[in-house]
C-alpha cells in the first residue's frame, strides 16, 4: 500500500507543464487518464483508512 501512496504522490505533483510536452493531440487524454488513476488510488486508500479504523473499533 506504501508504493501506491507514492504513486499517488507522484501523480499529484504532475503539472500543466509536464503535460505539455506530450503531443498536443494526446493532451487532454493522458490529462484524463491521470485524473482517473488519482481517484482510483484515492478511493483505494481511503477504503483501507477506513477497514483499518472498523478493524480496531472492534478490538
Amino acid at each position: 500500500m506504501e508504493q501506491l501512496k507514492r504513486l499517488l504522490s507522484d501523480l499529484e505533483r504532475i503539472s500543466f507543464q509536464d503535460i505539455s510536452e506530450v503531443p498536443k493531440e494526446r493532451q487532454h487524454e493522458v490529462a484524463e487518464q491521470i485524473e482517473q488513476l488519482q481517484d482510483s488510488l484515492s478511493a483505494l486508500s481511503q477504503f483501507k483508512r477506513n477497514a483499518v479504523k472498523t478493524i480496531l473499533v472492534q478490538r
